[in-house]
């Protein structure tokens, strides 16, 4: 079994939960989803984590680094049960909001040194840029315009976590959309937000003192 444990406050809601999605679709092996938002007895979650042949963990990136929610999961572990894993295979599904994803970069250095401590063997990461537009894109086949590069990376992720194998971290981000159109689109994103808290232009630029 493969537990895919999304730590994501949005819960099920989320892009996390979404990337989680297309990893599964791709895996012939039995899943078990689990929201950490959700979690209300930590012997229960870890009970699934010892019962699991792998662990993925889909989380967005939060100031260079991981959700409080995960932070403390990861401290409550290691603090507590350390010794109760044996070297459980961990991978990583992270989204950011910036069109680059080596921006995850740090994040899964984390989560590495992390698994390192714990004495679980680092499988790799799935680091996807722009991942509130390409988790908007539902309705878009994932190997298919500006999916085409998630597509590819799940596929690839999902071989590696199916035969417990260690790769290097994979980093996508749209395919075939610049990032100056991807800008672009942010900054209507953020005037159209604006207007519907009825915000004027004048206020969005007035100074502070």
């Amino acid at each position: 079994m493969i537990l895919l444990l999304n730590g994501s406050f949005r819960g099920s809601k989320s892009n996390s939960n979404y990337f989680l999605d297309l990893l599964e679709k791709e895996l012939a092996e039995e899943c078990e989803r689990v929201h950490l938002n959700q979690v209300k007895d930590i012997e229960v979650l870890v009970a699934k984590i010892k019962e699991a042949g792998a662990l993925v963990i889909g989380m967005p990136l939060y100031v260079d680094g991981a959700p409080a929610q995960i932070v403390e999961l990861m401290e409550t572990l290691y603090s507590q049960y350390r010794k109760e894993f044996g070297n459980l295979p961990v991978y990583i599904i992270s989204n950011l909001g910036f069109y680059e994803s080596t921006q995850i970069g740090i994040q899964l250095e984390i989560v590495k040194n992390w698994c390192s401590k714990m004495e679980f063997l680092y499988g790799g990461g799935l680091a996807v840029g722009a991942g509130e537009m390409l988790g908007s894109l539902r309705n878009v086949p994932p190997d298919k315009g500006p999916n085409r590069k998630l597509g590819e990376g799940v596929k690839k992720f999902a071989a590696a976590v199916s035969g417990r194998k260690e790769i290097q971290d994979i980093y996508v981000g749209p395919a075939g959309f610049p990032r100056r159109l991807y800008i672009m689109a942010a900054h209507m994103g953020w005037r159209n937000m604006a207007k519907q808290n009825k915000l004027v232009k004048r206020e969005l630029y007035r100074k502070r003192v």
